[in-house]
């Protein structure tokens, strides 16, 4: 198993910190967008803050589905490889190592991505129909 240890903490970032990484960035860009447009009240209304914010979701939501699929492409790549590894010499390891193993598998792309989606939509909907938001 030790042999595999270098394979395995690779998937596992692969897997996981992606995916926290891409909603972290778009917190950030979307949070610069925010402090950009309120810097000027007089000339900024907040029907465009609102456009504008949206539009940035929209398309930082795209981006990151787009890397999402090319790090899932290699997670899922490297999963195949490490099933085939554990499938060659099934010896080497024993049942709780197997089972381990078999945990790491990459989570789907539909769901990863429907996640990101979805949080996305609901910022778009807390932005758009946020109580205090009035014209």
């Amino acid at each position: 198993m030790e042999k595999f240890s270098g394979l395995i903490s690779v998937l596992l970032e692969h897997s996981s910190q992606r995916f926290i990484d891409f909603w972290n960035l778009q917190l950030v860009i979307v949070l610069g967008v925010i402090g950009f447009s309120l810097a000027n009240t007089e000339i900024v209304s907040k029907l465009r803050v609102r456009v504008l914010i949206s539009l940035v979701f929209v398309g930082i939501a795209a981006f990151g589905l787009f890397s999402l699929s090319a790090h899932q492409e290699r997670a899922e790549k490297l999963w195949v490889a490490l099933e085939a590894r554990v499938a060659a010499a099934p010896s080497e390891f024993i049942p709780e190592e197997v089972a381990y193993i078999d945990s790491l598998e990459p989570t789907s792309f539909s769901i990863k991505g429907g996640a990101i989606l979805t949080a996305d939509l609901l910022v778009i909907l807390v932005i758009w129909f946020s109580p205090k938001m009035k014209e």
